[in-house]
Order: structure tokens, then sequence, then C-alpha cells
């Protein structure tokens, strides 16, 4: 029989101090020994002979009772044994979860991630009640754009760094599903062709288009595929979350890159455009842009017409569309003319109403009486507005018959209201002429040429001078039409205020000119005089001796 072996005091020690330093830094699973109510705490034995004092508190309300196991963790130790140690069971279960995580970091396992909130190069996570940091550039694959979309979501995640005095662990989206990712897209690449039909999910929201998640691989659709017609922004249409089938229109394997249609799930809508639009129609339509050449009104999603600005209106002089629509209007247009083959609508706005300028020829004559309304003056005219809602010009030269105008404000001002008289209607070239020196008779049919006229001298100069007619007019008298005998100034021989007797030799009522002459009219009544004595029937008389009566008597009246 084998010698029994003494143990000492000092092994004893020795002994329950490496149990106790074993304990130390791990979750132990103890037995509760008794419960006291009134200090609201547990005796717990964790082996080896050491008991421990946990606070019931930390039970969370659970019904416990002597002899059930709890788990703990020391929080304090005592070397001696009259004190218990301090337990804690919500330090048990930290320390248990940092357990699990340093597992799932050694062994690279995915685990799931809560992902809270918005912080400074990242987001941070909830794993399993442990607080983690993931960077921007790992939160997915290919890496989400909009990191506010993913508030809330729980994703699978690999730990790659873990510091667990410093209570700190960093975690990968992006690690824990790139594999799959790019197996994911290989396999979609190798189903994939133009026309496909997939379903997605839209995930991310830009101004040029939406990104569409189809299993783990993202396609682009962009704002010009959403719809025939025009958009003006993608969330019009789409908001993130929808789940929507989606036609492929392109792919390139080689830079993971997919484009996607939504139009192209539905027909084209210029097929069989001639079935629906045909020239005369009249349609309403809604304004998309205004430039100026004219504006687009879409028919129909996809369908647009142009509207020219000479099409926009009868009467106004339109230099922009955007002077009289706006984007959104609803306008009515006629259809002019269908170009099928080159996708291509000739609209009018003007055509859907009636034609002033027909309205104005067939209620005005030339020559008939109009009223209308100064709208504004230029160097060469007024235009005026007219009843049937069309302008005429009143030009300078219809505004005075006698007087010299310089600019029409000398006779008009803006908001007169006037009668006029209709020169010319030309509805063809939309022009309408009028006057106002046209409502009274041309004074210059007063004066035809030949005609004998009594008129006063007004202004005298070396070379000729000005006459003012009975009426107002004003003609003028060169020195050479003042007398047969030649004169070098014809101060020397008119004064202002005479007045003679004087012949119209000139009258040009366009150019306001009217010339006169006293010696024209000397010559015709010395003419006059002398058919007349030449039809005398006095005996005895011959050609001679009238002759010689006549030019005797016109010697004594020049003499005197």
């Amino acid at each position: 029989m084998m010698a029994e072996e003494k143990i000492s005091m000092e092994d004893v020690l020795r002994h329950v101090e490496n149990t106790q330093k074993e304990q130390t830094n791990r979750v132990l699973t103890g037995v509760i020994i008794s419960i006291d109510e009134r200090s609201g705490k547990a005796i717990v034995d964790i082996g080896d002979k050491s008991e421990g004092e946990l606070a019931l508190e930390e039970l969370e309300g659970k019904d416990v009772k002597p002899g059930d196991e709890v788990e703990v963790f020391i929080v304090k130790k005592f070397r001696d044994f009259e004190r218990h140690h301090i337990l804690s069971h919500t330090r048990a279960k930290l320390e248990y979860h940092w357990e699990k995580l340093f597992k799932a970091y050694e062994d690279e396992l995915v685990i799931d991630a809560l992902i809270e909130k918005r912080v400074k190069g990242g987001l941070i996570v909830d794993v399993d009640g442990v607080k983690g940091f993931m960077p921007a550039s790992l939160a997915g694959y290919p890496m989400v754009k909009n990191l506010d979309s993913i508030m809330g979501k729980s994703v699978p995640c690999k730990i790659i760094e873990f510091d667990r005095e410093k209570r700190n662990i960093v975690v990968s989206w992006r690690k824990a599903i790139e594999e799959d990712v790019r197996q994911k897209r290989e396999d979609l690449f190798e189903q994939l062709y133009p026309g496909k039909v997939l379903k997605g999910e839209v995930t991310g929201i830009k101004s040029f288009g939406a990104f569409i998640d189809l299993g783990g691989v993202d396609g682009l659709l962009h704002i010009s595929e959403l719809s025939w017609g025009h958009v003006d922004k993608v969330e019009d249409v789409l908001q993130i979350g929808d789940v929507i089938e989606i036609q492929v229109k392109s792919f390139n394997p080689n830079s993971n890159r997919i484009a996607l249609s939504l139009k192209d799930m539905q027909a084209h809508p210029w097929e069989n455009i001639l079935d629906k639009y045909q020239p005369g129609d009249n349609i309403e339509g809604t304004v998309t842009g205004v430039t100026n050449y004219g504006a687009f009104v879409e028919l129909e999603p996809g369908v647009e017409g142009l509207v020219r600005t000479e099409e926009l209106s009868w009467t106004d002089d339109i230099k922009h569309a955007g002077d009289l629509l706006k984007v959104k209007d609803q306008v009515e247009v006629k259809i002019m003319e269908v170009d099928e083959e080159d996708q291509k609508i000739a609209l009018s706005i003007k055509l859907t109403q009636p034609n002033p300028w027909k309205k104005i020829d067939e209620q005005n004559q030339q020559g008939s009486i109009i009223d209308g309304e100064v709208t504004h003056l230029t160097e060469f005219g007024a235009f005026v507005m007219l009843p049937e809602g069309v302008e005429g010009l009143l030009h300078i030269s219809d505004m005075s018959w006698n007087k010299d105008i310089s600019h029409p404000s000398d006779v008009v001002s803006v908001g007169d209201k006037i009668k006029l008289k209709v020169l010319n209607i030309d509805p063809d070239r939309q022009k309408v002429s009028l006057g106002l020196k046209q409502l009274d008779d041309n004074p210059y049919n007063d004066y035809p040429v030949g005609s004998k006229v009594k008129a006063k001298a007004k202004a005298v100069h070396k070379s000729g001078a000005y006459f003012e007619l009975p009426n107002g007019l004003e003609a003028y008298l060169h020195i050479s039409n003042y007398s047969r005998n030649r004169i070098e100034d014809l101060r020397e021989h008119l004064t202002e205020g005479t007045e003679e007797e004087c012949k119209v030799t000139k009258n040009n009522a366009d150019k306001k000119f009217i010339e006169i002459s006293i010696k024209d009219l000397e010559i015709d009544e010395e003419k006059k005089d002398m058919k007349k004595y030449m039809g005398s029937s006095t005996s005895g008389s011959t050609l001679y001796d009238l002759i010689g009566d006549k030019l005797e008597g016109l010697t004594e009246d020049k003499d005197k």
C-alpha cells in the first residue's frame, strides 16, 4: 500500500489561487445557494469551494430559487475566505457576447448587424447587443451610395477588427457578400440577353436615374428609359423600395454594367400613329418646352409636336414661345402635318381660332372708315389696334396732306382713339394699311397743272420765293419763272406779302410740292389776247394791223 501523501496548508492556498486565476476573465456557471430578499442579494457557488454575491436586480425579475444555475462573471475577487466575491450576471451576458464575437472573428463567420445610425465616415451597427463600426466604403458590394436608405436594415457582415480591451469591433458588409455577389453576377451575366425581363428592387435614386437591385447585382435605369413621355424627376415615377419588372436594354460583363428600361415594356407610341392623329384634327396637349423658335407640346407620353412661333398667334409678333406659354400649360392645337418616318408632328395654336385677318377683310372694304386705338409709335408710323383684334399701320406719309411731319408723335399719341380710312387689306401677308389724311379731300387736287391761282409771297430769296395758296398749301416760284426778262436777284423785284396771279406748272401730292410761274401765266394771257384779236371781225384790218396794234400796246405798257 502506498504511503499517503501529506498536503500542507501552503499547497491548499496555492491550489485555491490557481483556481481563482482560471476563473478570472471568463463566464462561469454557478448554483444559487441562498437568496436574501431584504438585502436583494443571492449567494452563488461558483465551484472549487468559492462563493460569490450577486445582486438580484441583475436577474431582471427572473423567478429564481436555491439550486438554480446562473451565468456570472467575477467582477471583484477577495483572497480571504471570509468575504464573498462580487459577481455580475449582466457582465456575464456581455462577456458571453464578446466570446461569441471573438469566435466569429477568429473563424471569419458571417453575423447579422443592425444598422442604427450614420456617423462621420460610416455607420454604427448593433451586433448581438454590442456596438460596432462599419466604414462607408464597406457598406455593401457594390457600395451603397445612399446610406440613409439602409437605416434600420439588418445586413450580413464579417468582423474584420476585434479589440476586446477597448471594446471595439469593425465590421464589413462587403466582405460578407462579395464572393456571393461575384458568383451571382457571373451567373446573371451568363443568362442575360437584350430584352430579358427581370424583377428588381429600387435601391437608389439620382437625378440621372435609378439603381435597381437584380438580386445582388445593380443595374441602372436611366431617367430617359422610365417612360416614353417626358419625366422631370425620377421620384415622379419610382420610390426607393419599389419592386418592379424591368427589361434589359444592354449589358457589359467586362465593366459589370447593366442598362435597364421601363419604357421598353410598353408599346412604342409612334406605332400606327396615323390611326390616332390626322392632319386637321384638334387635340388637347401639354406644353413640355418653350424656345425662341416655338413650343413643344406632348399629345401623349412619347408623342410630341412642335408649334412654331409663327403658328402661336394670328396677331401677336412673338419672338419667344415663352412670351405666350409656359411649361405644363394645357393648350388646344391643330395637327398640320404628321411625319411618321422622322417622328415629327407640326402643330398650330392659331389655327384653332378664327382668322381675324379674314374677318377684317370680309367686314371692311378699301376706302371704308374704321375706328382704332394707337398702340405704339415707330420712326415710320403708328400701329393701331382695330376692332377685329389685328393691328394696322398708319404710315407717317399718310398722316397729313400738307404738314411736314418728322415723327408720328407730332400728330398722334399712344392711347389715342381715332378714325381712319382703310387704304389696303392683305390677309395673306397679314397687313392693313390705314390713312388719316385720306379722311379729307386731297387739297392738292384744288390746283391742277395749268390752273390759275392767286398767291401771296411769304418768303423771298435771291433765286426763288415761297408762296402761300388760298387753302394753305405752299408753292414755289423759281426766279426764272418770274419774268421773261433776265434778273439776277428776285428780292429786287418781289417783296413778301405781295399777291401775284400765277400759273400752276407742277403738282406732286406725294412729295407735297407745287411749282408756280408768273411768266407762264403772262405768256398764256398774251396768247389768249392774240387769239382774241385774230378772231376779231374788224373790217379792213389786216393780220399786220392786228399784230402791230397789239405789239404797240404791249410796248406802251412796258414803258409805263
